[in-house]
């Protein structure tokens, strides 16, 4: 069992460290330019959160299955810092894959601010996955960018939270080479 994910370990390592650099603001900056969203108001934000906060607040594949397409627009524009989708099919795949990947996900929101057609969603995440951490809930803060369309669904969806911290840092191999750099960074 040890060696397909030292394998496996090494093969994202490596893939990862193949590609190049990426330009993750081009990316981004055309998603706003192609979906400017509507203008919300303070109570048109807090119903068009309500059902982000249904969707995350229970990442199981049924909650995933039940509301995806009711929550984001079928153009729909998703980066989480871990992969870009673009699509309703896409978003809905990634989202499955992510829940069916994991014990239990969700999200709690924290707080929300708007302005003009942004709302600032800042969540904390519990994740339990047997193969990170050991089983224990992986705790992790963030702030989405949401942009909704005249239905209230989502039309572009940016995550800013820290992935090595909340993730990669319990992954075999990965995790202890993450926690040696950022020894190395702060000075310890």
């Amino acid at each position: 069992m040890k060696i397909p994910v030292l394998t496996l370990t090494a093969s994202m390592i490596l893939a990862g460290c193949s590609g190049g650099p990426t330009d993750f603001t081009k990316d981004y900056r055309e998603a706003l330019a192609a979906r400017p969203g509507v203008v919300l108001t303070s109570q048109s934000a807090r119903t068009a959160v309500g059902g982000f906060a249904g969707l995350y607040g229970d990442l199981s594949p049924s909650n995933v299955a039940a509301n995806a397409r009711k929550v984001y627009a079928p153009g729909a524009w998703f980066n989480d810092t871990i992969a870009t989708e673009a699509g309703i099919d896409a978003i809905e795949k990634y989202l499955l894959k992510t829940a069916e990947g994991a014990e239990a996900v969700s999200a709690k929101i924290n707080d929300v601010a708007v302005s003009g057609s942004d709302c600032y969603v800042r969540w904390t995440m519990e994740i339990r996955a047997k193969n990170l951490a050991g089983g224990r809930p992986i705790i992790t803060e963030g702030v989405s960018q949401l942009r909704f369309d005249d239905e209230g669904r989502i039309v572009l969806h940016q995550d800013f939270w820290n992935p090595a911290t909340g993730i990669y840092q319990h992954l075999p191999l990965l995790g202890p080479a993450i926690r040696f750099v950022n020894g190395l960074i702060a000075g310890q």
